[in-house]
């Protein structure tokens, strides 16, 4: 006598427990990368933990909480005298991070951070200077951050993953039969940062780019992230600033598909 094959969905109630399990599995880890993925940013600034990145996607911009931006600009405030320069650059990093999470911050989410950071800070502040002074140098400063909060942990974790992949794992250049591996070590670095990213914009330097591939110079990664764009592999949404005692990270969007490459290994797919 053949067992009875059971339906779930005859037992309401059970359907309903069986769904809520499934919902509290973990998210699958990254073919390319076993470890667990950690969000971007730092766990020295409060991020509040109702906005969990979910697939690579970008939560809803209206739950970034005012609270959070708050909390930023509160554990950034001045303590001190002569602290404003540095305490003031450091909250702009924390905010360029929440940027690669939850997407670009708009003038109202900006200048809420100012006012509670000025407001806290104002008893340490150069009383010759007035508060406008302080919210042009805030402005005109959070575009000239070159690294974000957590960037550099970020870019070591995914150049790690990326050594240990095999050619074969590589990402496939379009209409180029045969690329040197040195560009598709990059493409595989920029992949990597890319699935990581909330939005799909990341931050990387020639000099950490060179870092794919050993022996590789920077001069000759900025030619191979050059070439990568032409060829449509990335997009450069905005160049950095290649000053010799380093400027800005260029911010670049990996264009293939994350399934592009796709290639059949013992038995499975990896993607």
């Amino acid at each position: 006598m053949s067992p009875r094959r059971f339906d779930s969905t005859e037992d309401p109630e059970l359907r309903a427990k069986l769904d809520e399990a499934k919902r509290r599995l973990p998210l699958p880890k990254s073919p390319e990368c076993p470890e667990p993925r950690e969000c971007l940013g730092s766990p020295e600034f409060p991020v509040s933990p109702m906005h969990p990145m979910s697939n690579g996607q970008a939560p809803e911009k209206d739950l970034l909480a005012e609270k959070d931006l708050k909390g930023l600009a509160a554990r950034n405030a001045c303590t001190a005298r002569n602290t404003a320069r540095t305490r003031r650059f450091q909250l702009l990093r924390d905010l360029k991070a929440i940027e690669l999470r939850h997407g670009a911050l708009d003038t109202t989410e900006l200048m809420l951070t100012f006012d509670e950071w000025y407001r806290l800070s104002k008893p340490f502040l150069d009383s010759q200077k007035t508060r406008n002074d302080y919210l042009a140098a805030f402005l005109a400063e959070f575009g000239k951050v070159r690294v974000p909060t957590g960037e550099g942990q970020t870019i070591n974790e995914a150049l790690a993953c990326v050594s240990g992949l095999s050619c074969s794992k590589l990402p496939v250049i379009p209409d180029m039969p045969d690329p040197p591996e040195s560009w598709r070590r990059i493409a595989a670095l920029h992949r990597n940062l890319s699935r990581r990213s909330a939005n799909g914009i990341y931050f990387l330097t020639c000099r950490d780019a060179a870092k794919a591939f050993p022996g590789l110079s920077h001069q000759a990664a900025y030619y191979i992230n050059l070439a990568l764009a032409q060829l449509g592999v990335v997009e450069i949404v905005h160049k950095g600033d290649p000053r010799p005692n380093g400027g800005r990270a260029s911010q670049f969007r990996y264009l293939l598909a994350q399934t592009q490459d796709v290639v059949e290994e013992d038995g499975g797919i990896e993607l």
